[in-house]
């Protein structure tokens, strides 16, 4: 398999919700090479309240706010939800036939990173974000 890097956008067509399972956009936050390692990701939703937010960092909402167009499948506002992680496999984005977007560059993905409020999220998370930091 080959190497997975962080900034990677991909959809989940298999992702399970509170209304059961429905396809959900993520941005891994971490790198991966082999099939077991841990890839650390925040999952996507379209922002329908923006009067409440300003683009960018709202870390006091957890949210990093984008504007339409920022990604090539992106046409709405769009928050990254940085409340909580989602932990995915290296061979369960391909096992769930999970769909690879864009890339996000790099300066988009350090303030992404720079963004989050290291309370909200579990230290083992933490730890493998800011090592894929330091690479």
């Amino acid at each position: 398999m080959a190497d997975f890097k962080k900034g990677q956008l991909f959809l989940d067509k298999s992702a399970i919700n509170i209304q059961g399972i429905k396809g959900k956009y993520f941005i891994a936050m971490s790198d991966a090479e082999d099939d077991d390692d841990l890839i650390i990701c925040f999952v996507l939703n379209t922002e329908r309240r923006m009067e409440k937010y300003h683009l960018n960092c709202n870390k006091n909402f957890q949210r990093f706010i984008i504007p339409p167009d920022t990604f090539s499948f992106i046409h709405e506002y769009t928050s990254i939800m940085l409340v909580k992680e989602v932990f995915y496999k290296f061979s369960e984005i391909f096992e769930n036939n999970s769909l690879l977007l864009d890339m996000t560059n790099e300066i988009l993905l350090r303030q992404i990173k720079n963004c989050i409020d290291w309370n909200y999220i579990s230290p083992k998370a933490k730890n493998i974000i800011l090592k894929s930091f330091k690479n």
